[in-house]
């Protein structure tokens, strides 16, 4: 009978705390931010938010140069190795509409006695992953399927696609050439300004830090150049470490 007792007296308060879990697991679930049914822990597109208004206005200080703009051919402009890079003065202004694939980029620099001014507004979507010519949320580069493998993975805040012009002193130097930017996750070594890439790798994350972040910005001829890294005849390359969100 002693027995008989026991065992239910065990059943009883197995069956408490299993209903308490229940009703812990169900409350919890109604949290906010908690992931629901099989959502996991995904990142939702921009526009399945109510209240995305596709309008982003960044700011990026402290800007390096990669290589000069006095580079003679064969040039190294990605520098993995982060022995040819040049601080210089200048930002970048990112004002821009995701939905619309509309805006102004423009950055400003100066190399020696130099003025250099880029202007980025015409955005153009050649890939389906690039939204249009404005997309944000996105892995791009290295082993992600999306982009060039020239550098590493990298976790996309926000991209552009499409045309810019280069002034030099307030003259045109380069018009109409290809240009990309980047609100991306931190690629250099804060140290060594060494980009770890490629590497063999055992995590599918990118060779990133995310922890960080900056912007980076190309500009590049249609003219191909094998002698040059990349193999353009110009791939202008700038990245800015202090980036304001406005």
């Amino acid at each position: 009978m002693e027995k008989k007792i026991r065992y239910a007296l065990s059943v009883l308060v197995l069956g408490v705390i299993l209903l308490g879990i229940s009703i812990y697991v169900k409350a919890e679930s109604t949290q906010f931010g908690t992931p629901k049914g099989e959502e996991g822990t995904r990142i939702f597109k921009a526009t399945e938010h109510p209240n995305y208004s596709g309008g982003f206005h960044l700011k990026g200080e402290k800007a390096t140069l990669v290589g000069s703009m006095q580079d003679h051919s064969p040039w190294d402009h990605l520098d993995y190795a982060g022995k040819h890079l040049i601080l210089v003065k200048g930002i970048i202004d990112i004002n821009v509409n995701e939905q619309s694939n509309t805006g102004l980029v423009t950055a400003e620099f100066t190399e020696g006695a130099d003025r250099y001014r880029i202007v980025f507004d015409r955005f153009i979507g050649a890939s389906p992953y690039q939204d249009g010519g404005i997309a944000t949320r996105v892995y791009e580069h290295g082993d992600s399927g999306n982009g060039d493998p020239l550098y590493p993975k990298t976790w996309l805040y926000l991209a552009g696609w499409g045309k810019a012009d280069v002034f030099k002193n307030d003259e045109i130097l380069y018009k109409d050439y290809s240009a990309h930017f980047m609100v991306m996750e931190r690629s250099r070594n804060q140290k060594t300004q060494e980009v770890r890439y490629p590497e063999k790798r055992t995590l599918p994350g990118g060779e990133t830090d995310p922890a960080g972040m900056e912007i980076d910005l190309w500009v590049r001829s249609k003219e191909a150049n094998n002698k040059n890294f990349p193999p353009f005849e110009t791939f202008l390359h700038l990245y800015w470490e202090e980036v304001t969100w406005r």
